[in-house]
């Protein structure tokens, strides 16, 4: 079992840890590292995990409560690539109940832990950095702007990016301030 996320991230998404196998995505992330975390605080399976394509399920790793949503997290790995419907539900749309309530993003840097309002004012605020005066609009088709999950990290707010560690030890104090953020995240 993976100890860390800085363990996740060497051995499956570093070039290293790889051995020039292609990652895996974020259905093994959320699969090998995310919901044994998930159980282990709340003590609860999720209602669904990863349920592309189902029509009104909000975000990758669900949570129910007397047949109404409770919960969503969304979860990217790598790159922050959001379907036509995600990206205009979840970004151009503003009503904010339709949204995830949190976004888990891991890149090779570290890992991102943020509510789904601040992941979408760093997004924005990251694909308009590079293209002037842009605002969300609705799309037809395809996908949303695509960004690297590290390029987000230094937009978050203070305390909600966690980097990777270079050691043992560091890995396990930062996997520790990691867990307490989740902990704080899911307490609904």
């Amino acid at each position: 079992m993976l100890n860390t996320y800085s363990e996740y991230i060497e051995s499956y998404l570093s070039k290293s840890g790889l051995s020039n196998r292609p990652c895996p995505g974020e259905h093994h992330f959320v699969s090998a590292y995310l919901v044994p975390r998930l159980f282990e605080l709340n003590q609860r399976v999720p209602d669904y995990i990863n349920p592309d394509g189902t029509k009104g399920i909000i975000g990758d790793i669900v949570y129910y409560k007397d047949h109404e949503h409770q919960f969503g997290i969304e979860a990217k790995l790598g790159t922050i690539r959001l379907t036509k419907g995600e990206f205009n539900e979840w970004v151009v749309n503003t009503d904010s109940m339709r949204w995830p309530h949190t976004f888990i993003g891991i890149g090779t840097t570290g890992i991102g832990l943020c509510s789904w309002a601040e992941f979408r004012t760093a997004y924005i605020s990251a694909v308009a950095e590079k293209n002037t005066g842009w605002l969300p609009s609705l799309i037809s088709e395809g996908y949303g702007p695509m960004k690297s999950v590290n390029t987000l990290f230094p937009i978050l707010p203070t305390g909600k990016f966690f980097r990777k560690g270079t050691s043992l030890k560091e890995s396990a104090e930062l996997e520790n301030s990691f867990i307490q953020a989740l902990r704080n995240e899911i307490a609904c």
